[in-house]
């Protein structure tokens, strides 16, 4: 990662100040838009600049800028795709931002252009974090998607893999703003441009034409807007011969049947995600519908905390994001907050070093001020304000639609060159499938070579006389529930089984009493229990599965050292796995099928490169090829 600094997960938000036409960087001193009309710009320059409405594809049309800052270009496109673009086509907008605005700033920016307001409010309503690295949006019913990238425009770039059909270059001038526009930027700008593909941009300064030009553009100046006598138009004259990438290969774009094993929040995220691209595929779930792990009768919404700024805890904080804000969006989480809380002194220091490395969502609250927020007596500890409770088997349901699984337990999964075959335990055969998703949790191990530790739980409902307002966590949890009613969580325990009932009410009720809080437990009224899945480095799976090839072919990669070559990317060739989410797939899981989703319909990633070789299956087959190098 180009981005070393370990000290902070979020970027700085871009200061402003606000003249008659509209905002300006305090930073470059440039301009966000023209103040003459800066819609009118956009459309002349970017869009009409790049060839729009006539550059849309039937299918789908994909477009990289640099420098989001308001949404101005994005919404102007997004306006023009849903009024000239098939109905059945699809836009992916990719964009970076060093400096991300405000919700505020932005939304005080797009008040100047009231035609664009029913796009711009759903965009304002899920504006991203400034968390470090891609955030993934979608709107217009899943026809259009936004991914933007936090960083700075070389690290961001590097961690990127698409082809773009067209450009908009609208970073602040070169002149104000010289650290963007480096020889590197024009590389990776052509890295990632079909050939023939538009880039347009305001400026026209010798230096963008110059790294456009050594980049594989043919380079040209055209009439400017409003004040401003010309801008450039360039075309990517290059070849479509694909560039070595760094890293294990993802899943490979695949048109036919797919076939999914599971019936949780992966398997459910999964169809949610493929429906969105006009895909149904065949699910596999003993019992059908969040049973297992996914039917708890209640489920916290909490991120996987760590203070580096590394590349998984980058893709975990994005998953995270994405999911509370497609739950949200469905009515299906309570957002009342987390308080997340410190066992000792210790871990009191962490959670304050974390209230100044994460973004404004996550704050520090003394004793007083999170007492008054819980309702009940509490230490001081980290809010998180995008936490919450949800009911997890309405959000399997909910994503799953009106997808009905196949009832059986599949035992054997099997590839030939007719596709991938799956039997069940009465020895019933099914497929070919193009493609075989595995994404169960325990019950799934052993499949494909999947092997996965478990962690037997339990948790419980009691009765208090106390009126918890709202969740707290620490090495336990509780969640206030109707009725006067509370959720107490959860026991750990090595292996499959979790022990009786009995058991786990005492291990739970000792919890609640070393609890940093003060509530009360009278009856108990229920307890569940189920398994989490997980692998050694805790961190999810997600991506295609070594095959038996993997370790002749990577062998002599390891033995050279450096990162292996995506050219080198058989071996790869297993099902797809979406598995190991541990406590967290609630958390995990809508991002990581997106992921998947996108790589199987050939859509821009929606993750860093880094982010994705960080939970890649290869990860552990790679580790011991290393070790025996």
């Amino acid at each position: 990662m180009a981005d070393t600094d370990l000290h902070t997960l979020k970027r700085p938000h871009a200061a402003l100040s606000w003249g008659e036409g509209g905002p300006v960087s305090d930073l470059s001193g440039d301009v966000y838009f023209s103040a003459e009309n800066g819609l009118e710009e956009t459309r002349a320059v970017f869009l009409a600049g790049a060839g729009f409405p006539e550059r849309f594809n039937d299918d789908l049309t994909v477009v990289g800028e640099l420098g989001f800052g308001t949404g101005l270009n994005f919404l102007a496109l997004s306006q023009q795709f849903l009024r000239h673009a098939r109905p059945d086509a699809r836009l992916h907008f990719v964009s970076v931002e060093g400096w991300p605005l405000h919700r505020e700033h932005a939304a005080r920016a797009l008040a100047a252009f009231p035609e664009l307001e029913p796009l711009a409010t759903p965009l304002l309503q899920s504006w991203p974090s400034p968390q470090k690295g891609a955030h993934r949006r979608g709107f217009a019913d899943g026809r259009i998607t936004l991914t933007v990238f936090h960083d700075e425009s070389h690290a961001a770039l590097t961690n990127m893999s698409f082809k773009a059909d067209a450009w908009f270059l609208d970073g602040f001038s070169p002149a104000k703003n010289p650290d963007m526009w480096t020889p590197e930027l024009f590389s990776h700008i052509a890295r990632l441009s079909r050939p023939g593909a538009p880039a347009a941009t305001f400026t026209v300064a010798g230096f963008v034409r110059r790294g456009l030009a050594e980049a594989g553009f043919a380079v040209e100046k055209r009439p400017g807007f409003g004040r401003k006598r010309e801008r450039l138009e360039a075309i990517y004259s290059g070849d479509a011969s694909e560039v070595e990438e760094a890293g294990f290969a993802q899943p490979a774009p695949a048109s036919g049947d797919i076939a999914i094993i599971g019936g949780g929040i992966a398997a459910a995220s999964l169809v949610e995600a493929l429906a969105r691209r006009g895909r149904t595929p065949t699910v596999f779930a003993e019992g059908g519908w969040a049973k297992g792990a996914s039917g708890a009768p209640l489920g916290l919404l909490t991120p996987r905390l760590e203070a580096a700024d590394r590349p998984h805890n980058r893709a975990l904080l994005a998953a995270f994001d994405y999911a509370s804000n497609l739950y949200r969006q469905h009515g299906w989480l309570d957002a009342s907050g987390v308080l997340r809380c410190a066992e000792d002194e210790k871990g009191l220091a962490r959670l304050q070093a974390l209230a100044d490395r994460l973004d404004d969502r996550f704050t520090w609250v003394d004793a007083d001020a999170a007492s008054q927020r819980m309702g009940v007596p509490v230490r001081a500890g980290l809010w998180m304000e995008a936490a919450g409770s949800f009911d997890p088997g309405t959000i399997v349901r909910g994503l799953a639609g009106a997808l009905e699984p196949v009832d059986c337990q599949v035992v054997g999964l099997s590839r030939n060159e007719g596709g991938w075959r799956l039997s069940d335990a009465n020895q019933a055969t099914y497929g070919p499938f193009e493609t075989a998703i595995v994404a169960g949790g325990y019950a799934a191990s052993g499949l494909g070579s999947l092997h996965l530790e478990a962690t037997a739980g339990q948790v419980a409902r009691f009765g208090t006389d106390d009126r918890l307002q709202a969740p707290a966590a620490w090495g336990g949890y509780v969640a206030p529930m109707a009725r006067g009613e509370v959720l107490v969580g959860a026991t750990h325990v090595k292996g499959a089984d979790a022990g009786t009932a009995s058991e786990g009410e005492a291990a739970l009720r000792q919890t609640a009493s070393e609890a940093p809080l003060k509530l009360g437990l009278t009856d108990c009224r229920e307890v569940w229990s189920g398994v989490r899945a997980a692998v050694a480095d805790r961190l999810p799976l997600c991506g295609p599965s070594p095959d038996e090839r993997f370790d002749g072919l990577w062998r002599d990669t390891a033995r050279r050292g450096g990162v292996p070559a995506s050219g080198v990317g058989q071996g790869l060739s297993g099902p797809v796995l979406l598995s190991a989410l541990g406590a967290r797939g609630f958390a995990h899981a809508p991002l990581l099928a997106e992921e998947i989703a996108s790589a199987l319909c050939g859509e821009p990633a929606c993750l860093e490169r880094d982010g994705l070789q960080a939970l890649h299956p290869a990860r552990f087959a790679w580790r011991a090829l290393k070790r025996g190098a």
